[in-house]
Formats: structure tokens, C-alpha cells, sequence
């Protein structure tokens, strides 16, 4: 079994996703990086892209902050409004 970490994404609207992942993949405007359990600490700016959760749907985006410290990582987006999958169970 890998290790996981703790993801919680927050919109404006509210809760978009809140779970223990392997690996997400995040786009900034270095480039996209994955964050692993026990990635060293970070705060970037995300552009726009998708946030890729291994197991998980992908979730579009326009812009947003990422945090990860003592394996919890922390991301505040701008969900892409044209984003309809699972809306309504995630109450955005």
C-alpha cells in the first residue's frame, strides 16, 4: 500500500474535495509537478489546468493556491464554472 497524504480543496462556494490521496498533479507557471505523501513543504500559485487526484476525478480550474506541510496539502481555487461532474454531492 502507498502512503497517503491529506487533500482538502476549498472554493468560494465551499468544500470541492476533502479525502486521503497517493499523488495529485498540479499545474503552476513553472510547469506541472506531482506531490507525493511527505513532500517537502511548499506554497505555489496554480494556473489554470486540471488538479489531477490519483483515483479521483480530475477537477478543472482557473487559478488557485497550494499548501502542503507535516503531509497535508491545502489548495483555494477558482473551480472552472463550466464544471458540472459531481457538483451538486460536493455543494458548489
Amino acid at each position: 500500500m502507498n502512503p497517503k497524504f491529506h487533500l482538502q480543496i476549498l472554493s468560494l462556494q465551499g468544500l470541492v474535495f476533502d479525502d486521503l490521496v497517493e499523488s495529485v498533479y498540479l499545474t503552476s507557471e513553472e510547469g506541472e509537478f506531482e506531490l507525493l505523501a511527505f513532500h517537502h513543504p511548499l506554497v505555489a500559485t496554480l494556473i489554470e489546468g486540471e488538479i489531477k487526484i490519483a483515483g479521483y476525478s480530475s477537477v478543472p480550474i482557473r487559478l488557485g493556491v497550494v499548501s502542503f506541510r507535516e503531509n497535508r496539502c491545502y489548495m483555494i481555487v477558482e473551480v472552472d464554472p463550466n464544471f458540472k461532474e459531481m457538483k451538486e454531492s460536493w455543494d458548489i
